[in-house]
């Protein structure tokens, strides 16, 4: 069961995470006389994580309290983030959530979403 801060804010609806690579940074600098160059290993910077899926709710209040709760954690501090697999990762910033669908109603209220988070080292 995945969280973010603790919370199960997604247990609601599929979704799934898409993690991208580490960010290396280094520093070059060349040398007039001197054949190559010098390269400092800045070391590993951040990584971005995305994560789409379906929020639902019985009804539409508890829909709407579902997206004000994960609309509080965008506030810039990093947290906890533990995904489908069981994994914990240490030190995630929610950067941006939005909803990319209008709120629709079948068996139950629902909407389509998208999170992007940043990882930092």
């Amino acid at each position: 069961m995945s969280s973010y801060a603790g919370d199960d804010l997604f247990g609601s609806g599929p979704h799934q995470f898409l993690f991208g690579p580490w960010v290396r940074s280094t520093l070059r600098r060349g040398f007039a006389g001197l054949d190559g160059e010098l390269v400092l290993d800045l070391g590993r910077r951040s990584r971005q994580i995305s994560q789409t899926g379906r929020l639902q709710a019985d009804s539409i209040e508890s829909l709407h309290a579902l997206i004000d709760a994960i609309d509080a954690h965008d506030d810039g501090s990093a947290n906890v983030l533990i995904d489908n697999h069981g994994r914990s990762h240490a030190g995630v910033i929610l950067e941006r959530f939005e909803t990319t669908s209008p709120l629709q109603r079948g068996r139950k209220f629902y909407c389509e979403y998208r999170i992007e988070y940043r990882q930092l080292p």
